[in-house]
């Protein structure tokens, strides 16, 4: 029903048909995939594998609530990984640039490249306590 009515995203994808995913990425639909979701409530996980072998452009969101109380991102790809057999780029992907294009903010949000906002952490130092840090909000103007 969402891809005929071209929504943007969909997420709680678990009882998805195959016709419901192929309908998806003809539509150009991004499946946000919520996995600590499907485990801490003991529910199938969601088909990735087929979403992403379907063109269907895949995001991860938490699904931070009393249900499935996670903040945790780094939490959520482990599980991408793991119980929905993504990738480590997939997974990374569906973190950052999918999750931006399920905003439609994917055009300034989402991947390191010149002229997009940057919200992250700089590292060059033998240990952290010596970072430099781009502030969140700024837009990077130079290819790292």
């Amino acid at each position: 029903m969402g891809a005929s009515l071209e929504a943007e995203a969909m997420s709680h994808l678990e009882e998805i048909s195959d016709e419901g995913i192929a309908a998806m990425a003809r539509a150009g639909t991004v499946g946000v995939l919520l996995p600590t979701t499907a485990y801490i409530l003991r529910l199938k996980p969601p088909p990735a594998r087929a979403m992403i072998e379907s063109g269907v452009p895949v995001a991860l969101g938490t699904d931070f609530n009393p249900n499935a109380f996670c903040l945790s991102m780094p939490l959520v790809m482990h599980l991408a990984c793991v119980l929905l057999k993504m990738s480590l780029n997939e997974a990374l992907t569906a973190a950052t640039l999918h999750s931006a294009h399920s905003l439609r903010k994917a055009t300034t949000h989402g991947s390191i490249e010149p002229g997009k906002f940057a919200d992250m952490v700089v590292l060059d130092s033998p240990r952290p306590k010596f970072t430099g840090f781009l502030n969140s909000g700024q837009i990077l103007e130079q290819q790292i």
